[in-house]
Order: structure tokens, then C-alpha cells, then sequence
């Protein structure tokens, strides 16, 4: 089984990808964000809890080979990763953190660039 957080970085890279062109579009055009950082991180964190929910339900309690099962795949090809990749336990963590640094460093810059335009640079 692979490490829970390396399933939710990848739904967060898979949310990322979805979102991020409408995200550039409006920061180059110099119009409102918000919209669009919104549906950035509700996507992005979304997808991370569905790509985990065949840990969540084998945390629950139900069978290891229900949750191995083929149509797991649906979240986000979760067996078929797990079968592939053994572990995650580093590479999970690293890029979950690393997305989480960035959505951050972003979120922060979207605020300096609102302040410089209402003038607001107290």
C-alpha cells in the first residue's frame, strides 16, 4: 500500500493541473483572483481527499482486497499506483509540502499584488 499523503499529492497536482490556466489568464489580465484561487484550492484539496478515500475506507475497516480492488482505480488510479509504486512514505510528504509551500507563496503574492493596486502599501 502506498502512503496516504503521496495519493493526496497527487490529487493535488491533478486539481493544480485542472485550474491553473483560468488562474494565469486572470493574474496576466490584472483582474480579480479570488474566483479563481478559490476554485484552485477547493479543487486541488478536493481531489486530494477523493484520491485517499480507499485508505480512508480501509481505515474504516473495510477489506484490504475490496479496497485493492480494480474499480478503485476510479480515485485517481489508486490500486494501480499502489501495485506500481511501493511506499511513498518520502516522496508523499515531500510533494504535498512542496504544494502547500507554493499555494502559499502564491496566496501571499496575490495579496501584495491587491494591496499595490488599491494602494494600500502602508
Amino acid at each position: 500500500m502506498m502512503h496516504s499523503t503521496l495519493h493526496f499529492s497527487l490529487g493535488m497536482v491533478v486539481g493544480t493541473a485542472l485550474t491553473y490556466r483560468p488562474l494565469l489568464d486572470a493574474w496576466h489580465r490584472q483582474t480579480t483572483l479570488a474566483p479563481h484561487l478559490r476554485r484552485w484550492l477547493i479543487a486541488a484539496y478536493g481531489l486530494g481527499v477523493f484520491a485517499i478515500a480507499p485508505n480512508l475506507l480501509r481505515r474504516a475497516g473495510v477489506a484490504h482486497d475490496l479496497c485493492e480492488a480494480w474499480f478503485m482505480n476510479i480515485f485517481l488510479l489508486s490500486s494501480a499506483l499502489n501495485r506500481l509504486v511501493q511506499g511513498g512514505t518520502i516522496y508523499g510528504p515531500f510533494v504535498m509540502g512542496t504544494l502547500i509551500t507554493a499555494q502559499y507563496a502564491l496566496l501571499l503574492r496575490a495579496l501584495q499584488r491587491a494591496r499595490a493596486f488599491t494602494g494600500l502599501n502602508a
